[in-house]
């Protein structure tokens, strides 16, 4: 049984192309005014503007890694496809539940406001979204992500008695 891995890269939200995009004409307005009418004051907000549209553009890309290998399942955040972060590393023997998002199995852990929650999935809504419900270090946590079938046949294998599908 080889390593499964699963990259989903996060989608950017409506509001985060709003902004890309206010930034952009803030940008140009301070630009067309330090060229016409007062260079000393609008060319460093222009050049601050810039700089914040060309990160929101090309620099806030993000992509969510799914590790599974031998009984271990590792989430890992990587930014711009340089920086890695790791999120969680899960041993299946503390899982106590993988099942399609609003799975009937699931339901007690959705609304209970004990239960630690962290979304790792790429924001798509056609995306077929599981939960797996999990022990801790001080309580249950739920992680919502997107595996792909390989993935969970790999897990199906040895932990098939956690796995609903």
């Amino acid at each position: 049984m080889g390593e499964k891995l699963v990259i989903i890269p996060k989608r950017k939200t409506a509001a985060n192309r709003i902004i890309s995009i206010v930034w952009f004409f803030i940008a140009c307005f301070c630009l067309v005014m330090a060229s016409f009418i007062a260079p000393g004051i609008f060319f460093i907000p222009s050049l601050l503007f810039i700089m914040l549209w060309i990160w929101m553009t090309f620099y806030s890309f993000t992509e969510y890694e799914y590790t599974y290998f031998d009984g271990d399942l590792r989430f890992a955040r990587i930014r711009n496809k340089a920086r890695r972060k790791r999120i969680a590393e899960i041993n299946m023997e503390d899982v106590i539940q993988i099942a399609p998002k609003g799975d009937r199995s699931v339901y007690k852990y959705e609304n209970d406001r004990s239960v630690t929650y962290k979304n790792v999935t790429s924001g798509d809504p056609d995306a077929k979204i599981y939960e797996i419900i999990c022990k801790g270090e001080r309580s249950v946590v739920r992680y919502e992500f997107e595996p792909d079938d390989e993935m969970l046949e790999a897990m199906r294998m040895k932990y098939s008695r956690v796995i609903m599908k």
